[in-house]
């Protein structure tokens, strides 16, 4: 944080040694910052997803996961999982952007 407190996230493949990461609506969508699904270009490969708004991230969190946002249609936004699934969960929700480091 700018005040100098640290903490811990889940590591995507692709952040660098002091690379700054940014979780707010207004972001980049790069790799490490966290964002509304409705702000997040549809392609995007996520992780840290959270299923409801303000609950914390609960899917796409284990190494080397991750979830593809394939569309978005009025409040949710359909994500296409590793095995196939497709989900809907509400645009709102928080989602980091990357893959899962596996290293």
């Amino acid at each position: 944080y700018a005040d100098g407190e640290k903490r811990y996230i889940i590591s995507p493949n692709g952040l660098q040694v002091g690379q700054t990461v940014i979780s707010g609506e207004s972001v980049a969508p790069e790799v490490g910052n966290a964002l509304p699904m409705s702000k997040i270009p549809l392609g995007t490969i996520i992780h840290n997803i959270e299923l409801k708004p303000g609950k914390g991230g609960a899917m796409a969190r284990s190494a080397g996961s991750y979830a593809q946002l394939v569309a978005r249609e009025g409040k949710y936004a359909t994500l296409k999982l590793p095995s196939g699934e497709m989900r809907n969960v509400l645009a709102a929700c928080l989602a980091t952007i990357g893959s899962v480091g596996n290293s």
